[in-house]
């Protein structure tokens, strides 16, 4: 008597012929955090060059403001310059942003442990309380600059 070996056509019982005993049904890859923090981060650093370069050009390439009516570079004017290098300014804020809450529980450690000599940090709910109060706070000091700006600002006589 011969004995065969069953083989299946279900695809799912193959052998990859890729890797030998894989199982063609592996879970999706989840990003780490590592990955995803690399990524934030090269955002971030791309942010930054952009507005390094807008800022640098607008100082460099272009007159001064008060001159540079008429003057283009690459299609746009000085201040659709302007407006870009703040566009870029304010994703460069968010990146940083959203790069601070993913290392939160670091900064609470290393303020309440190391800064502030606190025994132990406060549970991941007062935490996220006390960051969104920072980020209150500090768009409020934000708003009352350039409030104050709005209000001190001056024309020049006519």
């Amino acid at each position: 008597m011969t004995h065969k070996s069953q083989v299946s056509d279900d695809p799912s019982t193959r052998e990859s012929p890729i890797r030998p005993g894989a199982d063609r049904r592996e879970k999706p890859r989840r990003l780490s955090v590592s990955v995803i923090n690399f990524w934030i981060d090269a955002c971030v650093l791309l942010f930054l060059t952009a507005v390094g370069w807008i800022t640098a050009t607008l100082q460099v390439a272009f007159p001064p403001p008060t001159e540079a009516a008429g003057w283009t570079l690459w299609g746009l004017s000085y201040d659709q310059w302007r407006d870009v290098q703040f566009a870029s300014l304010c994703l460069f804020a968010c990146g940083i942003l959203v790069h601070v809450m993913m290392h939160w529980n670091w900064v609470c450690s290393v303020l309440t442990i190391q800064i502030l000599r606190v025994r132990q940090r406060p549970d991941e709910g007062m935490q996220t309380i006390y960051g969104v109060a920072s980020l209150i706070v500090l768009l409020h000091v934000i708003a009352a600059g350039v409030v104050a700006a709005m209000i001190c600002v001056r024309r020049p006589p006519l």
